[in-house]
C-alpha cells in the first residue's frame, strides 16, 4: 500500500503571517472586568463614607439674642418655614402701607430722589431688592398722587391702616423663593371719619437671603417700635422681590 508523506509546516511563513500571531487583545476582557470591579468598590466606599459623614455631622453652637448658647445642627441656608415666610410678607405689607404721621422719633417723611415718602413706607422699602425697590416706590407714589397724595399722610391730615382677613397662603415657586397671597383692606381716615376703603389684595414674592447678624448695621432705630419690627424682619433672612395686586 502506497502512502503519501504529509508536507512539513513552513515555520518561517507562520512566523511572518499576521494570522498566526498571538492576539494583543486577549487580556482586554480581563482588564475591563478589573476596572468595573474597582469602580464598584470605589462607589460603595464613597457611599459608605457619605452616610457616615451625615450620621456623624457635628453640631454647632449658636448664641441667642438673650446671650445664651444653644446646640444647633447645620441646615439648608435657603430653608424657611412657611410660617416665617407668611409672617414676613404680612408684616411687611402692613408696615409699608400703614401711614399715620410721624413715628416715635424722627420726621414723618424721608426724602429720596427729590421725592418725600412717608417714613413707614420708606423704612419698609429697605426690605425690597435694590433696583426693583426704586421702581416700586415710584409706582406707588404715582398711584396715590391723585386721590391720596403722600403729603396728606406726612402732615397727619390723613391716616391709613391695613387689615388682613385670612391667613396668608404660601406657595413655593423655586428654591428659596415663595409667593405669598394676602387678602386685606386698607382704610383711609381723617381723624375719626373713614373717607375711603381700599381693596388691598396682594401677591408678595420673597426670596431667602443671608440673615443679618448683630454685628451688621440694622435698619431703623432699635429703640422704636418701627425699628424693632425692621430689625426682626431683617434677621429672618428674607427679601421682597416683587409686589403685585390682584
Amino acid at each position: 500500500m502506497k502512502t503519501e508523506s504529509r508536507p512539513k509546516p513552513n515555520l518561517e511563513f507562520e512566523r511572518s503571517n499576521p494570522l498566526f500571531q498571538p492576539s494583543r487583545f486577549r487580556y482586554l476582557p480581563l482588564v475591563v472586568l478589573a476596572l468595573l470591579v474597582l469602580n464598584l468598590v470605589a462607589t460603595c466606599s464613597n457611599s459608605r463614607a457619605s452616610r457616615m459623614a451625615a450620621k456623624n455631622q457635628p453640631y454647632i453652637y449658636v448664641q441667642q439674642p438673650d446671650g445664651t448658647a444653644v446646640e444647633a445642627k447645620p441646615a439648608d441656608p435657603l430653608f424657611r418655614t412657611e410660617a416665617v415666610v407668611a409672617s414676613f410678607a404680612e408684616d411687611w405689607l402692613k408696615l409699608a402701607f400703614t401711614w399715620k404721621g410721624a413715628p416715635e422719633k424722627g420726621k414723618s417723611f424721608v426724602k429720596e430722589r427729590a421725592a418725600d415718602f412717608p417714613a413707614q413706607f420708606h423704612a419698609a422699602s429697605l426690605a425690597i431688592e435694590p433696583g426693583y425697590r426704586e421702581a416700586y416706590m415710584d409706582l406707588v407714589a404715582k398711584k396715590y398722587q391723585r386721590e391720596f397724595p403722600f403729603t396728606n399722610y406726612i402732615t397727619g391730615q390723613t391716616q391709613s391702616y391695613v387689615r388682613t382677613y385670612e391667613e396668608p397662603k404660601v406657595q413655593r415657586v423655586g428654591k428659596g423663593v415663595w409667593d405669598i397671597t394676602i387678602v386685606a383692606t386698607r382704610t383711609h381716615a381723617a381723624g375719626d371719619s373713614v373717607i375711603a376703603q381700599e381693596i388691598f389684595n396682594y401677591v408678595v414674592r420673597v426670596k431667602a437671603v443671608k440673615p443679618s447678624s448683630r454685628d451688621q448695621k440694622l435698619w431703623g432705630d432699635r429703640d422704636t417700635h418701627l425699628g424693632k419690627v425692621l430689625n426682626a424682619m431683617q434677621r429672618q433672612g428674607l427679601q421682597v422681590t416683587q409686589v403685585n395686586e390682584f
